[in-house]
């Protein structure tokens, strides 16, 4: 079984914290739960200082402000595996996020391990420990937890320092990729709080057919959906689903006894929430030319794919040359995207492949080669 301890209070944890800040290290992690709800609800937290570890529980420690001192004290580094939904859970519980913060997934990336390989595997190749994931589908806000589940949890930490060094080690032959690899990390927290899925209109699928002002209904009602769902603390597809925002974004003239014919806007949203979309609606339809968003990129035709795929080519054959996984180095919708600008639809400085380390890495080649391809 695991080492940890189970802090009781508040001044527990400050003590804990502070042997953070006399290590300089905190290896953080988080179990929560979103079945039901918007936000992830904190379960545990999990603090390793590299000697000691200690399992936090926010349901029986109200004050956590010594969690969220550390979290934002620029002297100790923060070591994380996969941690963007526990970023989501650090803003949400402590109002904090950590920085500086290394994420070992991303390391691992830069050393040839793939970009989402997971902390069990990880650990198993890189330290010869075979863990147990026992505990993946457990419920984590019953209590009293488990010892087993206590264990599980005190596991994902405790290896975290081991792990951050034997990675490290690799990327110190190659001074370049390091140099990438705290790039990339040093852009986690940023790139977090500056997330906006509200505004991903093309996440909708279908909806690049839509014009301008149709477009405007999507977005308002796609805003309108954010909200609810955060201020009711559901699901988004609890509230309504993709195709039915779709749905009602395509028809010309909507009044109630066309949310009726809506297939997929269940009888209760409807009764529910009929007024306020119909409201959302003829927001949108009022709103000038120039308030109306932009048209959507139509999925790419032959030539584009063709394209792509020789991007693809070069993307695998580099990050083969490199050691780095190909998903870090450049994902589908981004060559997507720079092909439609090397074809003149928008500019090349904004293509997030010529932008920080990417550009020297491969964003330059990519982008001559998009520009020559017939």
């Amino acid at each position: 079984m695991s080492s940890f301890s189970l802090l009781p209070d508040t001044a527990a944890l400050r003590q804990a914290t502070d042997r953070c800040r006399a290590t300089g290290l905190l290896a953080l992690d988080t179990e929560f739960m979103r079945v039901r709800t918007f936000h992830p609800q904190a379960a545990l937290f999990q603090l390793f200082d590299g000697e000691l570890c200690h399992l936090v529980d926010p349901l029986a420690i109200d004050d956590l402000s010594p969690l969220a001192d550390v979290l934002a004290d620029a002297t100790v580094t923060k070591v994380m595996h996969s941690c963007s939904e526990d970023l989501e859970v650090c803003a949400r519980r402590l109002g904090a996020l950590p920085e500086p913060l290394v994420d070992t997934q991303v390391l691992a990336a830069f050393c040839g391990h793939g970009l989402s390989v997971g902390y069990q595997r990880l650990v198993g190749l890189e330290l010869g420990v075979e863990l147990q994931k026992s505990e993946t589908r457990t419920d984590w806000l019953q209590r009293p937890l488990s010892a087993a589940q206590l264990s599980y949890a005190a596991e994902d930490v405790l290896f975290l320092p081991r792990l951050h060094e034997a990675l490290l080690a690799h990327l110190a032959a190659d001074p370049r990729k390091a140099a990438w690899a705290a790039a990339e990390c040093a852009a986690i927290v940023p790139r977090a709080r500056a997330r906006e899925p509200a505004a991903d209109l093309s996440s909708i699928g279908g909806a690049w057919r839509l014009d301008r002002p149709r477009l405007a209904v999507l977005r308002a009602l796609h805003a309108w959906r954010e909200r609810t769902a955060r201020d009711r603390d559901l699901p988004r597809s609890w509230v309504i689903p993709d195709a039915a925002l779709l749905r009602i974004a395509e028809i010309p003239v909507l009044d109630e006894r066309g949310l009726e014919s809506v297939p997929e806007l269940q009888e209760s949203a409807r009764r529910r929430h009929g007024k306020a979309l119909l409201a959302e609606v003829s927001a949108a339809l009022a709103l000038a030319p120039e308030q109306q968003p932009d048209a959507l990129s139509p999925p790419p035709g032959p030539a584009e794919t063709r394209r792509v795929k020789a991007l693809r080519a070069h993307v695998v054959e580099m990050s083969e040359v490199l050691g780095v996984a190909p998903e870090m180095l450049a994902r589908r919708r981004e060559l997507e995207d720079l092909v439609r600008r090397a074809s003149g639809n928008g500019a090349a400085e904004d293509s997030s492949l010529l932008i920080g380390w990417r550009r020297e890495a491969i964003g330059e080649s990519l982008w001559r080669m998009a520009r020559e391809l017939p």
